[in-house]
């Protein structure tokens, strides 16, 4: 597998992790630690797969969201939080993101959902696009 990973995170730890995780799998793998620096590298950069930080200083993951699917409406997000219930979540939903997983996540899961983006941006799968996995912290 192979595929261009960007990791958004205000917190280090979580950052590696991801990234230690794609490169794993064969990804090309950049961070961001705010919203904002990760709409600009969206801007000038393909990523299969972003995942981002709900809750950041700058530009929360709610605004990256909707920034970055306006740049690319094909984009395919994927919203993640450690909260049962948060009205940023729903609002990200209802802005374009396609499902919301909670926290504790299983690693099992994101590297299945790494696997099917990469997969389906290179034509072996009928996920497309770009995948963005939303983490609030």
């Amino acid at each position: 597998m192979s595929g261009n990973i960007l990791v958004v995170d205000d917190e280090q730890i979580v950052r590696d992790f991801f990234r230690d995780v794609a490169l794993s799998l064969g990804g090309s793998v950049d961070t961001a630690e705010d919203g904002d620096v990760a709409v600009e590298k969206c801007k000038s950069n393909h990523f299969d797969i972003v995942f981002m930080d709900m809750r950041m200083p700058h530009m929360n993951g709610l605004d990256a969201c909707k920034a970055i699917l306006d740049l690319d409406p094909t984009t395919k997000v994927v919203m993640m939080s450690g909260y049962s219930e948060d009205r940023l979540m729903d609002e990200a939903i209802s802005s374009g993101a396609i499902a919301r997983l909670s926290k504790p996540f299983e690693l099992r899961a994101i590297v299945n959902l790494i696997e099917s983006a990469v997969k389906g941006s290179d034509g072996g799968g009928s996920t497309g696009g770009r995948l963005f996995l939303f983490f609030a912290l």
